[in-house]
């Protein structure tokens, strides 16, 4: 079997067992407010107090761009986009869909795939988005 890396693994949860993978932001216990990826300390109220908090998984495309020409060892067509959250959260992640597919406003969810491979060619597993079936 081929070597894996998993990227992100501070806010990327690949459960054993079958269920769907799902990110993780954590949140400030003093104030509320919630980040992906973690910060040290609340920007909001400087609080240190921060607790991870499972993210619903599903989201909508706000913008996206179709890369032709990606970075090498990126196969194109890439498609690249922030996706909103219903939890008041804006990711940036690669999109699993054809351009003819993509829309402004699309329903998605998270999934996990190869976002490329390292300087070692092992495969680089992260969180992507497909449209929700």
């Amino acid at each position: 079997m081929e070597e894996q890396v998993i990227y992100h693994p501070d806010f990327l949860v690949i459960p054993e067992g079958g269920e769907k993978p799902y990110l993780v932001a954590y949140r400030c216990e003093k104030c509320g407010k919630l980040y992906l990826p973690k910060v040290n300390i609340c920007l909001n109220c400087f609080s240190e107090d921060l607790v991870k908090q499972p993210l619903s998984g599903k989201g909508k495309v706000y913008s996206y761009t179709i890369q032709y020409t990606p970075q090498p060892g990126l196969k194109a067509p890439l498609t690249v986009g922030y996706v909103d959250l219903p939890e008041d959260l804006r990711v940036l992640a690669q999109i699993m869909a054809e351009p003819e597919q993509m829309k402004i406003g699309m329903d998605v969810e998270v999934t996990v795939g190869e976002i490329r491979k390292d300087a070692d060619g092992k495969s680089m597993i992260s969180y992507k988005f497909k449209p929700v079936e």
